[in-house]
Formats: structure tokens, C-alpha cells, sequence
């Protein structure tokens, strides 16, 4: 038997992952941990909510990563858990390619703040893609009075919560929406996010817009 190309026949490791068990509408996110002898291990997949999802063995589960090619989707099957909480999957046949749109923009909630000199927001993203995000933040008094809004090159220190991942980097405001309450809505871009970073980002929103899809309110393919 030919030789798995990593990246190409199934995912390598530290890859984020959209996983879709068969005959389910929602999508999950994962990452590879390990490959081995025709089996991936990876982590517990969670829902969009960052609830871990029910081990059931030979489960059937499509997965999809980014690789360097564009985005591919192999089928798997639950063969085991590991004693430190890793999924084994079989890898049942062969990978392909999947025909996706360029924009990659999903509707998303994922805890987030932004922080500058002494000032931090916190809130909660609204949207996310590969070049940035809009995000809306709880009330700062103190913000437009006797602290000055940012500026389009003021630097920004994002941290977002990925469930199992934790991404901080740069990002720069694009600009302030007004709104009616108390809030911020701001639309922030990325400024040098690193190649592992915008995998796993498009692990997430790709899984968003899975769901989506499959609630009626997107289209992917």
C-alpha cells in the first residue's frame, strides 16, 4: 500500500480540523495531535459552544483541514480513546478535495478582548475570517471621555478564546460602528497572523459555516 502523504492524505499534525459526523447537521472542531499507521489522533471534538462531544466507537466522521492545496476532506471512523483523552480515528478512504467559495467570513461567537496602553475591552466576536473580524464589547465609561479611542494605527493585543487553543496577535481598528446602547462594535483586521493561527481560524469558520449551512442561512459550495 502507497505511503499517506501528510497534509495531502490526511492531516498533519497539529492540524486544525472541522469534523462531521455522518448524518449530523453540526459541525465540530478538533486538532491532530499524532498519525500513525493509517490512524489520526486528536483531540475531543467540540461544539460552537466549546462543549466536548460524546465518544461513540465506529461512529462515522468526515474531516477537513486546510492544506496547502486548499481545503481537503477525508473519511474517518471512531476506532478507540486513548488513556490521556486523545480520539483514534481510522482513516476509511480516500482523501479529496472540497470546492469552497473564496470568502471564508462566518458568523461566529468566540469570547475576545483587546487591550492597549492600560486599557482593556472585553466582549464577544460577532463575525471571523482569515483578514479580521467584528466584534462588539461591554460598556467602558472611561473610553471616548478620559481615555481616547484608538486609532487606526494604534496596535492592538487581541486575544481570542478558541476553545482548546488560545490565539493572541496584533490586529488594527478598521472602524467604530455607533449603536444605539452602551456598547462597542468594532471592526478589527489582522495585522502578521501566523500560518498556524490562520489554519486554525479556518478550521473554526469553516466549521461555522458548515453549520450554517445546514441550518439554511449559507451556502458554501
Amino acid at each position: 500500500m502507497a505511503l499517506r502523504k501528510p497534509n495531502v492524505d490526511h492531516p498533519g499534525q497539529d492540524t486544525a480540523l472541522s469534523i462531521l459526523p455522518l448524518g449530523k447537521d453540526e459541525a465540530l472542531t478538533s486538532r491532530v495531535r499524532r498519525y500513525a499507521n493509517g490512524f489520526v489522533y486528536v483531540t475531543q471534538p467540540r461544539n460552537g459552544i466549546g462543549t466536548g462531544s460524546i465518544f461513540v466507537d465506529r461512529d462515522l466522521l468526515e474531516v477537513s483541514w486546510q492544506s496547502d492545496d486548499g481545503l481537503r476532506s477525508v473519511p474517518t471512523e471512531i476506532a478507540g480513546i486513548t488513556s490521556d483523552g486523545l480520539w483514534k480515528l481510522r482513516i476509511a478512504g480516500p482523501a479529496s478535495r472540497v470546492q469552497r467559495r473564496e470568502s471564508v467570513r462566518a458568523p461566529i461567537g468566540l469570547r475576545i478582548s483587546v487591550s492597549w496602553d492600560a486599557t482593556t475591552l472585553v466582549g464577544s466576536t460577532v463575525d471571523l475570517s482569515e483578514g479580521g473580524l467584528l466584534a462588539v464589547f461591554r460598556p467602558n465609561g472611561d473610553l471616548g471621555l478620559h481615555v481616547p479611542y484608538p486609532s487606526k494605527t494604534t496596535p492592538l493585543e487581541l486575544t481570542l478564546d478558541l476553545y482548546s487553543d488560545e490565539l493572541v496577535t496584533d490586529v488594527l481598528l478598521v472602524r467604530r460602528r455607533r449603536r444605539s446602547d452602551s456598547l462597542h462594535e468594532w471592526s478589527l483586521r489582522f495585522v502578521a497572523l501566523p500560518p498556524g493561527s490562520a489554519d486554525l481560524i479556518r478550521s473554526h469558520v469553516f466549521t461555522a459555516l458548515r453549520n450554517a449551512r445546514a441550518r439554511g442561512l449559507a451556502a458554501i459550495y
